[in-house]
């Protein structure tokens, strides 16, 4: 009989282990998985746009009440030694408050954990500074266009209060 409740305990430990595992949600994510995370919060767009792809992403399940959103998404940038997880909370029935939750260091311990997980599209360092080259030279560009269109807008001013001062001189002539 000893035998038989040792084996129900171990088969009601192990359900039990299943059920906590299911409920917690967390699962990593895959490219098109995180595309649409990135998609739903802004906040994490931003970020990814400032500083790349992750090496690692997932997502988990967030116990915390109303009005946070039911999952958050945890970034890994494991050269940065960087873990940053975004939620977003619900406002009149929408998730419209997007933003960055914490930013935690790594460990040497959990860098080597999740370095196992990298997905399969991780660039090196080389690639990534590459692409912030390219990031930093599209937003010059549009720096470049902003200050043209300041420029022309400017020239648009004066020529405008050169009229009416000729207008102006004109008046008291008469």
């Amino acid at each position: 009989m000893g035998r038989g409740v040792a084996v129900w305990v171990g088969c009601i430990v192990l359900l039990a282990g299943t059920s906590a595992s299911g409920a917690r949600g967390g699962h990593e994510l895959n490219d098109e998985e995180l595309q649409a995370e990135i998609v739903a919060n802004t906040a994490l767009a931003a970020y990814v746009a400032r500083n790349g792809e992750p090496d690692v992403a997932e997502s988990h399940f967030l116990s915390d009440t109303p009005p946070w959103d039911d999952h958050e998404v945890t970034l890994y940038y494991l050269d940065a030694r960087k873990e940053i997880g975004f939620a977003r909370a619900w406002i009149l029935g929408r998730p419209t408050i997007h933003l960055e939750r914490y930013e935690r260091p790594l460990t040497d311990a959990q860098v080597a954990a999740l370095a196992t997980h990298v997905r399969a599209t991780r660039v090196g360092p080389a690639d990534r500074a590459e692409a912030a080259a390219r990031r930093a030279e599209a937003a010059a560009g549009r720096i470049e266009s902003a200050a043209d269109a300041a420029e022309r807008a400017a020239d648009r001013a004066e020529a405008i209060s050169t009229k009416a001062e000729g207008a102006f001189h004109r008046a008291l002539l008469k």
